[in-house]
């Protein structure tokens, strides 16, 4: 029997880690949660495809003052971890089970079995929080305590194992402790990186628009009618969200343009045109070759390029055109015609919607907009009205 449970227990940490690894060789090309990752852990611990595992976990961390731990428990159901708790709230000085590896001089781990207790079942579970045991619904026969260690440390609490709960299980929860903390601290840097890369792309957003008197909200209206239509368009998620964020960087490539040509007020003479013209392609080089500036970078090069290669600076066709570019067209068309400009009024949600039908003397919509986003548009056209709506106030001054 202890040789089964080895084996089982090596398949377990063995699978624990090749989560971890996955997790590191993907952690530069995709967004993840810390949330995301306990599920996948947690399943594997848990007893999925026939392992062995305990019952349920309780997962608890210190809050940042220190004053309180909180967590919750989770369970397997039909192979798919479920919370089976509220969040539940204790003093970290508690003598509950859940703190007893935190306790000065303790091991990492500890092991408990009800059966070596020498204690009614009753008595034991006064070890649990009743919050715990309420929320698992049986008694506690016997259990295992993990220390989490890190800026935000805490605890895992796994509960009964089929039997025995063995130092087997022990390695197995330990690993799942150190791989959970691990997660918790670098998706906590990850965080900090990544709220220090959105405020500088903003800043920069902001700087381009910041010439043009009046500006401020276009680039937040723009964002959120793009991901609007993206996510209404069916694409995944992590496009839909690339893109609500990346949309703000389109005209980012007029900050090389003078104000003198800018802000004309009137008619621009050719070599001023052919200066406008050319943002998309400043865009493309300000944004350089990084790949988390990569839907950006495609936005600002292809938001000008037509359905039927009659826009500019490339003359893209049709599928040829980066799908984001496609996207944020629609998006920064219809803010131009709600907008007031330098040279035209605003218009009205009714108005604007008439041109996407019919046109005007700049905008052929059948030929210059991706018939499946337009059709998409249509459908969630009140969406827009309502962006605009939220955010107005702030005019744009050209386009």
């Amino acid at each position: 029997m202890s040789l089964e449970l080895c084996e089982m227990s090596l398949q377990q940490i063995q699978s624990l880690l090749r989560l971890t690894d996955d997790t590191l060789q993907n952690i530069c090309c995709r967004r993840f949660t810390t949330e995301e990752l306990f599920v996948d852990a947690l399943r594997k611990v848990l007893g999925g495809l026939g392992r062995r595992g305990p019952a349920g976990i309780f997962t608890v961390f210190r809050r940042e003052d220190g004053t309180t731990c909180c967590g919750r428990v989770f369970q397997l159901r039909q192979g798919e971890v479920v919370e089976r708790s509220d969040e539940i709230v204790m003093d970290p000085s508690s003598s509950y089970a859940v703190n007893l590896a935190e306790t000065q001089n303790q091991a990492e781990t500890v092991i408990s079995n009800w059966a070596d207790s020498g204690e009614s079942i009753d008595d034991y579970q006064a070890n649990f929080s009743p919050a715990v045991t309420a929320a698992v619904g049986a008694p506690i026969k016997n259990f295992i305590t993990c220390r989490i260690s890190g800026e935000r440390p805490g605890s895992l609490i796994a509960f009964n194992y089929p039997g025995r709960a063995t130092s087997y299980d022990g390695d197995v929860l330990h690993g799942l402790a150190v791989l959970i903390g691990s997660v918790v601290a670098l998706s906590e840097k990850m965080r900090e990186t990544e709220n220090a890369f959105q405020y500088t792309i903003e800043a920069l957003a902001r700087a381009c628009e910041a010439a043009e008197e009046g500006t401020g909200k276009h680039i937040s209206r723009v964002n959120r009618y793009a991901g609007a239509l993206a996510a209404n368009a069916g694409f995944a998620s992590d496009f839909v969200q690339a893109v609500s964020f990346s949309a703000q960087m389109h005209d980012v490539g007029k900050i090389k343009i003078p104000n003198s040509v800018l802000l004309k007020q009137g008619p621009l003479d050719r070599a001023e045109n052919e200066m406008i013209l050319m943002h998309p392609v400043y865009g493309e080089k300000i944004l350089g070759n990084s790949p988390r500036l990569e839907v950006a970078r495609e936005i600002a090069i292809s938001h000008h390029e037509n359905w039927d290669g009659s826009g500019y600076p490339y003359n893209l066709r049709g599928d040829t055109i980066p799908v984001a570019g496609r996207v944020v067209k629609i998006a920064d068309v219809y803010d131009a015609l709600r907008s007031r400009r330098s040279y035209k009024e605003s218009l009205s949600h009714r108005d604007a919607l008439e041109i996407f039908r019919n046109g005007d003397e700049r905008i052929d919509p059948q030929n210059h907009f991706d018939p499946m986003l337009l059709k998409t548009f249509f459908d969630i056209e009140h969406i827009f009205e309502k962006i605009y709506d939220s955010l107005a106030g702030e005019e744009v001054g050209t386009e």
